[in-house]
Formats: structure tokens, C-alpha cells, sequence
């Protein structure tokens, strides 16, 4: 990229200014006058980025002598990033800030503002990781333009980073401030290294990082997007695709669409006529119901349930090793097994396929699984399958439907159905039971084509045939991201039916219209919300998610810590037990109460929380488990065991529950119908 002359000079004076290299020549200084206070930009070699905006270049850029030309900066990977113009720095800041921060062990939080000094919003009182704390109104060097913040000359923590990387930083402020370019998809550019700049910038400080645990993000995080159109101008495979309102907004008339399908919702109370600002008043509405619900959670029990996604990470490095199969298959496994399974089953369901894939390919099917299938896929429909696997070992089977049948029928035919809850921390602490307290909870498959696609995953772990995999739903594919990458810097958040019913504050089931549009589906009859192949946007998801981001920020936690932590909540609030259609209706008047404008937002939520009684413990504190080491959720088939009673497996509902002469069919329609959302605990 070239400079233009004006341009040119601009950058040799702050060059100098933050990279002196040779002694700078300046004015002669003034007589001395008696000391007072300055203001940021009065200091000497202080400039202010708010003039760079409004009157060309800043006084100190023509005091003193400087160089006349300086060698450009070669176009660092941020600067590439700036193909598309239209957004200013102070949207790319909020931007930098909307994705939280990196919980990072020894050094705490730590924004990815710290990460990216040059850009972002003006933050009193931040202090640098590595020091105490000394400077004020950094570590972003230089500040939102506007402001009149100063651009100091110590930049704390970005100091400690790569020359490369400091360099990238302070490339994209000197051209996006005098040309107005868009940081917003720099950002994303930059905001994976994060982690891997953390390490450095420990070890060369002499402390020992690469040992503390630091999950660093990945080389194999997907695109939360996928777009599939022949005519889509986006690689979901070369760049990091994030679901989010900019992208929602990109086709404005499906966007349009859908923000009137949310006026009908009883929540809508907004008044504004433009679908932009409706929306704005809708996110608006959901982070605050996020933050109710976050702020009606006791400290000891957010700071473990945030941890959900660190306990999921947990788990997978754990299997990574023991079935010797690489962790970004072990978090592909788990997320394609995900759809309307709670955590603790869909963990369960996970390690089966393991254990089984990695330790049973030489089985033959036998007499057991014979009898077996004759419950399981007693429909006319599957005999040629049954035939075509029948007297064979698992190794023998190419087809991936077919490995998927096998599978399920070994695993109900020898393990039991049971299965174990596990800790936020991914600890396994006992058999989870039913309301009752007597007999276990069971464990039900999902479909055919779930068990196949995580077959196939292990089989092919690489990047592409993975994201291939997990479809193009928003919601599995960002729970794979947050299970592989927990603390990756795009901030991806886990919107499922829980997420939507604690942003509408709302007891809602998998079959409720809100949870449809976030899906990208509509009620039989009614159609839904207008999708593009184009983009890869589906629904509200865009919506929902950033609300969440909106309301981590405001909190100081990650997006997927807020879902963790309200998800559990609003389980507690609207329990099983609550979700009837009576109770359902009654939540649903006092938020017609609040539309009509006879109720304000906080009397709705107090009404709403005195109507489901408050919010009961989770699961895990109920039971009084804390964090500590626990048994494994089956002992491992590899181990040449097999699980003895009181092991996790199974059936579930209308699936199987109670006696194994319950066990499903495979006819995948009644299995929907068997698990409404509205009464179980599913994703």
C-alpha cells in the first residue's frame, strides 16, 4: 500500500515519536513557566487523535524536524484485513471490546484490547499485565478518535509483544485514522494470536508459560456462518466467519423480515419504526434480562458455572489422550451429538462413540445385538440395513449410516443406560438420578445421522471435513468452537433453547416460536424467518448473540461464561416441573402487561421470578459436588472392560426409559416428538 505525501509525513512523526531510533531535533523550548496540570495532548509529544479527524495533522507533527520520508510499514495481516471500508475506528473499538476478555491463569483477565493496543475505547485505570499498575487511559495506545486522549509513549503490555505484532497494531491506527478504513475484519485477523502473544510475552519475561494450561486457539476453529450458495463471495474455510448483527444486516431485507417476526413476540415493546432501531430495542431488552438473571445468581455459584466450557476443554484434552484421537475430533463428536440432548447425556453419548470406535472394531455382531435390533428397529423400513450389518465386525462396514447402526445396537445391547453427572470443572461425580432420587436418569440417542456424522469426523478430523460436518446450524457449530477453543478471542456463544428463553425471560421449549426463529425455522403453517445461503445467516441467531456479547461486556466475562451462567439459571427458574402451558400462558400475560406499557421492564422480571418461585440450585450444587477428581463416566472398553451396572449409557424417555424392552425404534419423527424441549434439559 502507498502512502500519500501527507500521509507520509504523518507517519514519520509518530514514528519517531514511538520508535526513536536516532536523537529527534525539536524547537527550541520555551521559557520555563510555572508547572501545572496538563491535559492529555499538552504533555510534550503527546498527540491528539481527535485532531487527526477533524483538522488534518496535529501541531507536533510540524514542530521539530523529522525525516522526510520513512520506509512504509510492509501490510502486516491487519492491514490486509481492511478490504472493506465503512467502519470507523470507534465502531472498531467497541468491536475489540465486545469480545471480552481472555481468562488468562496467573494474569487473570486479560482483553484482547491488550492484545491490539493501538485501537479500541478510551479505558481509565487499565493497567499493563506484566507491571504494576503505572499508566492510565492505555494499553491502547492510541485512543478512540474524539476523545482528545493522548497517544503515549509507553504502550505497557504491547511493549512485551512481538516486534511484528506491535508493528501490525500500530500499522492499522496510522491508516485507518487518516483514511477512515474499517478495523472491524482486522480485528478478527489479529484477535486469534491473542493467545499465542500472551505465551511469548511470559516466557520472555522468564516465566514459565506453556505449562499453565493456557488454551491457545486452534488452528481448527470453524466459521460460525456457513455460507453455501454458489454465489457466495465468502470462504468459511480461509476466514473466521462470525455470526453476529453485522452479519445478520447484511441482507436487509431478510433482516427487515425478521425483526418483524420478533414485534410479535409479548416482549416486544419498543415504539421505534425503523427495523434498526426495533432491533436495537429488543437487544437492548434481552442483555438487560441477561444481566437480571446473572445478577440473581450467587457469586460461588456463577464463578463455578461459567466454568462449563473450561470443564468441557477439560474433558476433551482428557479423551484426546486416552483414545489417542485428536481434540478437535473428540469436540466434533461431542457437538454433532448435541441436538436436544442435555450436557450430561450428550457427554455420555460421546464417550460410547469413542470407546466403541477406537476399541470394538474387531466385535462381530452377534446373537445379543440380534435380539436387540428387533426392539430397535422393529419398522419394516430398517431390515436391509440390519441384514446388510448383520454376522459382520464393525471394521468390515464402510458406510457410515450403516457403522452408525451397528454402533447404537452394540452399545444397547451390552452397556447399561445410565449416565453420571459431570461438574462444571468436567469432573464425572456419580449416576445421575430422577426426580425421585431412586432410579437413574437414562440416556437416549439421537438420530442415525448424528451417530454417523461423528463416525465420520474421527474417521476424516481435518478441518474441512469437520466443519462439513457440523452443518450449517449456528448453534452446533459455535458449541464445537466453544468445547475446542474455549477462550478463543471471536467470542463464539451457544444460542439454544435455554439461551433464548433466558434472554426473553420466558419458560420456553424446543417447539416455541422464538426458539424456531433463532433456528432459522417457523411454527408448521406460519412460515418463519427469511435465511440466506449466501451469507450462512439463519433466523434471530444474530440477535440473541449479540445480546450476549453486549451483556458479557457489561459484566467483564466472555460471552460464553454469560451463557453458561444464565443458561443454568433460567433452568433453575423454569424447571421441568414449571413448564406447563398454564404456567407458560401466565409468564406470557405479564409480559403482554409490560408491552402494553402497564408494567415496566424491572416490575415484569420481579413478577416473572416471584411467578416460578426463584431460581433453584443447579443440578451438580444440589447434589453437593464440588470440584475434585472423580470417576470416569464408564470405565474405557480400550481398558478391556465392560461397564458394569450403575454405568452411564442408554435410552431415555421416549426412547427407552425404564426396562431395555422400552428401547426406541429408530423411526427418527417419533423420537422428536419424544424429546420436547419443554420437558427435558436439551440443548
Amino acid at each position: 500500500m502507498a502512502y500519500s505525501p501527507v500521509e507520509n509525513k504523518y507517519l514519520s512523526a509518530l514514528t519517531a515519536i514511538q520508535f526513536p531510533t536516532e536523537p529527534v531535533e525539536t524547537a527550541p523550548a520555551p521559557a520555563a513557566e510555572p508547572q501545572q496540570a496538563m491535559a492529555p495532548g499538552q504533555r510534550p509529544g503527546d498527540i491528539l487523535v481527535a485532531e487527526v479527524g477533524s483538522r488534518g495533522l496535529p501541531q507536533q507533527a510540524y514542530s521539530g524536524r523529522y525525516p522526510d520520508t520513512i520506509k512504509a510499514i510492509e501490510q502486516s495481516t491487519f492491514e490486509k484485513a481492511m478490504q472493506n471500508a465503512g467502519i470507523g475506528l470507534e465502531q472498531a473499538g467497541r468491536f475489540l471490546d465486545s469480545l471480552g476478555q481472555v481468562d488468562v491463569p496467573v494474569l487473570g483477565k486479560i482483553s484482547l484490547a491488550d492484545f491490539v493496543p493501538f485501537v479500541g475505547t478510551a479505558k481509565e485505570g487499565t493497567r499493563s499485565v506484566l507491571g504494576e499498575a503505572q499508566w492510565q487511559g492505555t494499553p491502547m495506545a492510541l485512543q478512540q478518535a474524539g476523545t482528545g486522549q493522548s497517544l503515549t509513549r509507553g504502550t505497557g503490555f504491547a511493549r512485551q509483544m512481538t516486534e511484528d505484532a506491535s508493528l501490525a497494531a500500530m500499522d492499522v491506527a496510522f491508516n485507518a485514522v487518516p483514511v477512515a478504513k474499517s478495523v472491524m475484519a482486522a480485528g478478527k485477523a489479529l484477535a486469534p494470536k491473542a493467545a499465542e502473544m500472551t505465551i511469548n510475552a511470559l516466557e520472555k519475561t522468564g516465566m514459565p508459560a506453556r505449562g499453565l494450561g493456557i488454551v491457545q486457539s486452534g488452528p481448527n476453529v470453524v466459521s460460525t456462518r456457513l455460507p453455501t450458495a454458489v454465489k457466495a463471495t465468502e470462504d468459511p474455510l480461509a476466514n473466521n466467519l462470525v455470526i453476529d448483527l453485522q452479519a445478520a444486516k447484511t441482507d436487509p431485507e431478510a433482516f427487515n423480515y425478521n425483526v418483524g417476526l420478533i414485534k410479535q413476540y409479548p416482549n416486544f415493546a419498543s415504539k421505534a419504526r425503523s427495523p434498526d432501531k426495533q432491533a436495537e430495542d429488543f437487544i437492548t431488552e434481552v442483555k438487560d434480562n441477561l444481566l437480571f438473571l446473572h445478577d440473581q445468581v450467587p457469586e460461588a455459584t456463577r464463578q463455578r458455572s461459567k466454568l462449563w466450557y473450561d470443564g468441557a476443554r477439560n474433558i476433551t484434552s482428557k479423551w484426546s489422550n486416552e483414545y489417542q484421537v485428536p481434540d478437535q475430533a473428540v469436540s466434533g463428536v461431542l457437538a454433532v451429538l448435541s441436538p436436544q440432548k442435555d450436557w450430561f447425556m450428550n457427554v455420555s453419548l460421546g464417550q460410547r462413540v469413542l470407546d466403541i470406535m477406537t476399541g470394538k472394531q474387531a466385535a462381530k455382531w452377534d446373537d445379543a445385538m440380534t435380539e436387540m435390533a428387533k426392539v430397535i428397529w422393529s419398522k419394516p423400513q430398517y431390515a436391509p440395513m440390519v441384514d446388510a450389518i448383520k454376522g459382520k465386525t464393525l471394521a468390515e462396514i464402510t458406510d457410515p449410516g450403516l457403522k452408525a447402526m451397528w454402533l447404537r445396537t452394540y452399545d444397547q445391547a451390552y452397556l447399561p443406560r445410565e449416565h453420571q453427572i459431570v461438574t462444571p470443572e468436567g469432573d464425572f461425580a456419580g449416576l445421575r438420578m430422577n426426580a425421585d432420587g431412586k432410579t437413574p436418569t437414562k440416556t437416549g440417542w439421537g438420530s442415525l445421522n448424528e451417530i454417523g456424522k461423528a463416525i465420520v469426523i474421527l474417521d476424516d478430523p481435518s478441518k474441512a471435513n469437520i466443519s462439513k460436518n457440523l452443518g450449517d446450524m449456528h448453534k452446533v457449530r459455535n458449541f464445537y468452537n466453544n468445547i475446542y477453543a474455549p477462550n478463543d478471542p471471536s467470542g463464539a456463544v451457544t444460542i439454544d433453547t435455554h439461551a433464548v428463553a433466558a434472554g426473553l425471560l420466558r419458560p420456553l421449549s424446543g417447539n416455541s416460536r422464538e426458539v424456531l426463529h433463532n433456528f432459522g425455522s417457523g411454527i408448521t403453517g406460519e412460515g418463519g424467518p427469511k435465511n440466506s445461503s449466501v451469507t450462512g445467516v439463519k433466523g434471530t441467531y444474530g440477535i440473541y448473540a449479540e445480546a450476549y456479547r453486549r451483556a458479557a461486556q457489561e459484566r467483564g466475562v466472555l460471552p460464553r461464561e454469560m451463557q453458561s451462567i444464565t443458561w443454568e439459571a433460567v433452568r433453575g427458574l423454569f424447571p421441568d416441573t414449571f413448564k406447563t402451558a398454564a404456567n407458560a400462558d401466565k409468564v406470557d400475560n405479564i409480559w403482554l402487561q409490560y408491552r402494553k406499557g402497564k408494567l415496566s421492564q424491572d416490575e415484569a422480571r420481579n413478577e416473572v421470578f416471584n411467578a416460578a418461585g426463584g431460581i433453584n440450585a443447579p443440578e451438580w450444587e444440589r447434589a453437593g459436588l464440588r470440584p475434585g477428581a472423580a470417576p470416569e463416566v464408564q470405565p474405557s472398553i480400550n481398558q478391556g472392560q465392560l461397564p458394569g451396572a450403575g454405568v452411564p449409557g442408554g435410552s431415555a424417555g421416549g426412547m427407552g426409559s425404564g426396562e431395555r424392552s422400552g428401547a426406541s425404534t429408530g423411526d427418527s419423527s417419533s423420537v422428536k416428538r419424544g424429546r420436547q424441549a419443554r420437558t427435558s434439559g436439551a440443548k
